[in-house]
């Protein structure tokens, strides 16, 4: 299932936007930093200039004492700048490092206000699971995923929309086996102990979240491989699975019954025939 058309209307796009007003001051200051660095520079060069014309021969009016004095307070001014350059080269590095930090911590911010904000602004089924896979994909850099609910009357999950594998590849699974069925039936979110980016093993997911609605699961996002460029998991990741295994469900549902009277069930049925008749 394709996610969003329009990067100006993408997660990604919103997140920038996100970023660039509320944390501009951070890269403003940085740049003021560096200017104030190049400023020293500057002036220390001009004192090796005017020391070096200073110890050049001196013109018939000027004495010897007048020079050595001259020379004596260019020395003291390099020596008191260098050290203040050196200070605020130590600075900028220090700076680097906390802006660095910072700029993460603005990104993982950004990233669950804007998955949240979403959830939230989703109207129908259909754009809340085009919303879901922008997500896992964009902000968590999963490849292979589904979102499976449950069959009424069956006692098993099958997918209701799939990313980097086709629907009919993702295999039905009975409540209680194996690692998906276990999740769904306990709720306990599966995670295996070595990063696994690329390798696909259907009956083994990397990470097996399981998606509420009240006190009750109702579905799973397994996510059997990432994209090569993620190198590991972050603390943002987990959050960001946090905030899908308990707004998700609550969010489809809702949606659901804005377009369709129900009962109070979510059921793979009513979720397909909410995509059928977007």
């Amino acid at each position: 299932m394709a996610g969003k058309e329009g990067d100006d209307q993408g997660l990604l796009a919103r997140r920038r936007e996100f970023l660039d007003t509320y944390f501009r001051k951070g890269a403003e200051f940085a740049q003021e930093l560096l200017h104030d660095n190049e400023g020293l520079r500057y002036r220390v060069l001009q004192l090796e200039e005017e020391l070096s014309a200073a110890r050049s021969p001196a013109p018939p009016s000027a004495t010897v004492r007048e020079l050595l004095q001259r020379i004596e307070q260019l020395e003291r001014e390099k020596e008191s700048l260098v050290g203040r350059m050196a200070e605020v080269e130590l600075q900028g590095r220090d700076f680097t490092d906390r802006y660095h930090e910072i700029e993460r911590e603005n990104n993982d911010l950004a990233n669950l206000y804007i998955a949240s904000s979403q959830l939230q602004a989703a109207l129908d089924v259909r754009e809340l699971c085009a919303t879901l896979i922008e997500i896992l994909l964009n902000f968590v850099g999963a490849k292979v995923f589904a979102l499976m609910f449950r069959e009424k009357g069956e006692g098993s999950l099958a997918a209701l929309v799939s990313e980097g594998i086709a629907l009919a590849q993702v295999p039905r699974v009975k409540r209680g086996e194996g690692i998906i069925g276990r999740v769904a039936e306990g709720g306990i979110t599966y995670r295996e102990g070595e990063f696994r980016p690329a390798a696909v093993d259907l009956a083994r997911p990397a990470i097996c979240l399981p998606l509420r609605l009240r006190d009750r699961v109702v579905g799973v996002v397994p996510i059997w491989g990432y994209l090569t460029q993620k190198q590991g998991m972050v603390d943002v990741d987990f959050q960001l699975f946090e905030l899908l295994s308990l707004h998700a469900a609550p969010a489809l549902n809702a949606a659901r019954l804005a377009g369709r009277p129900a009962d109070g069930e979510l059921w793979l049925a009513d979720l397909r025939a909410c995509l059928e008749e977007a």
